[in-house]
């Protein structure tokens, strides 16, 4: 049987990344299919006929988006979620990918977590929304994957960035939205002002080292247990500022605005199985990813996507 790989969620981030290391997928976005609803999910499915599916849509924010539209990002996964996996294990997809987020864990103060954390206590509660539908996300891939023999299975990379992500600067990605600030406060010569303290702790990985996982993984099954995918052990946001302010040659004055939301305090994550899934595995380095994701910034800066929702 051929293979057939459908990718929802194609234009986001990790979406566009794919593109270049899949191309024969094909990728269809919330102007294709509103998969909150079931009809339109059906008829996505109906008219692509899968045989792969890496599942990347979502309703997805920053901090700021997190916490004040906590039950919407519940709502609207809980169903895309909900009716892509029944779908497809109605269809008989034979292999299935989702993605979760590190917002899922519930996170400790003394120890990474690790996978064996995922479904432990609740996620930080302003992300709470979000985090617990991408928790019953794993769940009901492992439950397909038992009741009906099919390869589903999910992964949680570390916050992503790279090209093509959301550049709004209260709803997009922490990189994303630090850049386009930097960039905005170059222009008009004002200070460059960020959100919080500057001291959480944050992991970040390139969205392009993720697409060439999702290419690895696809032919490959362990069963339907989640695994974390992330570089390091994190940095703070501070560290990540400067480190953009002087990839952009802002030279400026900093302010860390302590009155608006910053998240955790600390979000780090550790895999148990990664390394020995993938030994050989090199990702991109914070410097050349940052460079990578800046450059292509400043060069689209007028066309980049800015969205408050993106599904």
């Amino acid at each position: 049987m051929n293979r057939k790989i459908l990718v929802t969620g194609g234009g986001g981030l990790l979406g566009s990344a794919l593109k270049a290391r899949c191309p024969e997928a094909s990728y269809v976005t919330s102007r294709d299919f509103d998969l909150r609803r079931f009809d339109e999910t059906e008829k996505m499915f109906h008219d692509m006929k899968p045989t792969h599916v890496i599942h990347l849509a979502a309703n997805v924010g920053g901090v700021k988006k997190n916490a004040e539209e906590n039950a919407t990002l519940f709502s609207d996964n809980v169903m895309i979620n909900a009716n892509v996996l029944d779908l497809a294990a109605r269809k008989g997809v034979k292999r299935l990918i989702s993605i979760l987020s590190s917002c899922c864990f519930q996170i400790y103060a003394d120890r990474p977590s690790t996978e064996d954390d995922l479904h432990a206590g609740l996620p930080f509660a302003g992300n709470l929304g979000y985090g617990y539908a991408k928790r019953m996300l794993d769940i009901q891939s492992k439950l397909i994957s038992e009741q009906f023999k099919l390869q589903f299975s999910t992964i949680t990379p570390a916050t992503m960035m790279g090209p093509h992500d959301n550049w709004d600067l209260e709803s997009g990605h922490v990189v994303a939205a630090i850049i386009h600030r930097a960039f905005i406060a170059k222009q008009k010569n004002e200070p460059l002002t960020v959100w919080g303290s500057g001291n959480a702790v944050r992991q970040f990985i390139f969205s392009d080292d993720v697409a060439r996982l999702l290419v690895s993984e696809l032919d490959q099954f362990r069963g339907p247990e989640n695994m974390i995918v992330t570089a390091d052990e994190g940095i703070t946001i501070r560290e990540l500022v400067l480190m953009i302010a002087e990839l952009m040659k802002f030279d400026g004055k900093i302010i860390f605005d302590k009155s608006k939301p910053e998240g955790q305090l600390k979000r780090v994550l550790k895999s148990n199985s990664f390394k020995q899934r993938y030994p050989d595995f090199h990702f991109t380095s914070m410097r050349n990813s940052l460079k990578s994701t800046i450059d292509w910034f400043l060069e689209n800066h007028k066309t980049a996507r800015m969205m408050k929702v993106s599904l």
